[in-house]
């Protein structure tokens, strides 16, 4: 039914059109490989049939199929300051029927989608069948965005970062276990504590255990220099995460 082999080599194929040589094309690029690898790895430890973790697989390789328009046309991959990406990867995919590409018959077509539709949704609104999928695809995109969070995000903003504050909305979100909303970030550290703020996004005990074992709340956070005040805060969010990731993975 699916050809994962084939599917990379099209997906390839497909960004080629864009301007790879521009870092961002090349992250997401990569982005795209690694959430397909981490959403097979889901799937599997979820006990999916074979067919079901080949479905995850390739919805963990198209869930960003949008972004190559949106950066290409609006210089940015901030969804607020150009177009929702879920809702464009869609488009891609039905547009002459390019889903084709990809998978051999149309019987996983409505789930693909709303995977791809709704995974930087907010809420979901699927149906209990599909909410497997799209919950799945959730998690494998947060965990792949803590590894870059861990690894690559903000690497020039050192020096400023030691000079910020977390806004006050910031600091009621995290505390009340919120994602954080986009219009309420004003620094750095916001965007720092935004993508810590994912962890009260996960559907599954396996995904907690992956981000309890890569330590990658600490090692986030543990990266940059603050100010003395910020730094109190920091260490009270960090002992909120690792409180809740204990409980939820203890539950059963």
């Amino acid at each position: 039914m699916i050809d994962l082999e084939q599917a990379k080599k099209e997906f390839i194929n497909y960004t080629s059109q864009y301007d790879t040589s521009d870092p961002k094309i090349r992250m997401k690029i990569c982005h795209s490989f690694r959430v397909m690898q981490i959403s097979k790895n889901l799937a599997q430890k979820l006990n999916f049939t074979d067919e079901q973790i080949d479905v995850a697989t390739i919805i963990g390789l198209l869930h960003d199929i949008g972004r190559f328009t949106q950066y290409t046309k609006c210089s940015t991959f901030k969804d607020h300051q150009s177009f929702d990406h879920g809702d464009e990867g869609v488009k891609v995919l039905e547009k002459n029927n390019y889903i084709r590409k990809y998978i051999e018959n149309d019987n996983y077509d409505e789930t693909i989608k709303k995977a791809i539709k709704n995974h930087n949704k907010y809420q979901l609104e699927v149906n209990e069948e599909d909410a497997v999928f799209c919950k799945l695809i959730k998690d494998a995109d947060k965990l792949d965005i803590f590894y870059e969070a861990k690894e690559m995000f903000w690497k020039q903003k050192h020096e400023i970062i030691k000079r910020e504050d977390i806004s006050q909305e910031v600091v009621n979100q995290i505390e009340n276990k919120e994602l954080i909303k986009n219009e309420v970030k004003t620094s750095n550290v916001d965007h720092i504590i935004g993508v810590i703020s994912f962890l009260y996004d996960i559907h599954f005990k396996a995904t907690l255990e992956e981000i309890k074992k890569e330590n990658y709340i600490n090692d986030i956070l543990d990266r940059f220099e603050y100010k003395e005040s910020v730094r109190q805060q920091i260490n009270k969010i960090k002992e909120q995460a690792d409180k809740y990731i204990n409980e939820k993975i203890n539950e059963g």
